[in-house]
């Protein structure tokens, strides 16, 4: 069986971070299940209307090792680069963030991904 995931970020009073922050969070398992390793990190996206990358990712840290429990919870931190690129969108575009959480697992890995937002001082 597979195990299900969602994840929480402790986003900043001003609702976005800002290049060099920390990133802390919890991944939660809902359901548990078969699992070589539980990871964690931060994508840098981007999005058009017919074209999807990742072109950086930062911060790929290993939460957890073997099977997954329903009701467990896994800290991180993740800082983000000094000079990282702030979030953008328009209709036809978007550069983001999001965090990613990864179950590493025979045949199709589990993932569960939030956005954050990502804002330049001034």
């Amino acid at each position: 069986m597979s195990p299900k995931l969602s994840i929480d970020v402790d986003e900043p009073a001003s609702g976005a971070f800002t290049p060099g922050e920390w990133v802390r969070g919890r991944v939660h398992v809902h359901q548990g299940g078969n699992s070589r390793a539980l990871h964690v990190e931060i994508r840098f996206r981007e999005r058009t209307t017919d074209h999807s990358a990742t072109p950086a990712t930062y911060g790929q840290t290993q939460l957890q090792q073997g099977e997954l429990v329903a009701g467990a919870s896994f800290p991180f931190a993740i800082q983000l680069p000094a000079d990282c690129f702030p979030s953008f969108a328009t209709s036809n575009a978007a550069l983001y963030y999001e965090v990613h959480a990864r179950s590493d697992e025979r045949g199709l890995d589990t993932h569960a991904d939030t956005h954050i937002v990502v804002m330049t001082g001034g």
